[in-house]
């Protein structure tokens, strides 16, 4: 779903057009991987990520959301440049 502002919703995260077609060159088993791997600094620990929001900057995907655990802020940058390779 597009949204006035430009926001695409994915299942109840918003993406940004550009990051929502990003995101979608990764394969949908490496996407879980990633949501399942964030750092959380107050946890000390790799965490799921929940809530989150996806934004492009510079070419790559910036997600923002909080912690599964203890509902910290977490962000995680997925560099696309390791992506490209294989969507060609």
């Amino acid at each position: 779903v597009i949204q006035p502002t430009g926001a695409v919703i994915m299942n109840d995260e918003k993406f940004t057009f550009r990051a929502a077609v990003l995101w979608a060159t990764i394969p949908q088993v490496a996407r879980a991987r990633i949501l399942a791997n964030v750092f959380c600094v107050k946890c000390r620990d790799s965490v799921h990520i929940r809530n989150f929001t996806g934004e492009e900057r510079k070419g790559d995907v910036y997600l923002k959301g909080s912690c599964a655990k203890c509902g910290h802020e977490v962000v995680r940058v997925v560099e696309m440049s390791e992506w490209d390779s294989s969507v060609n």
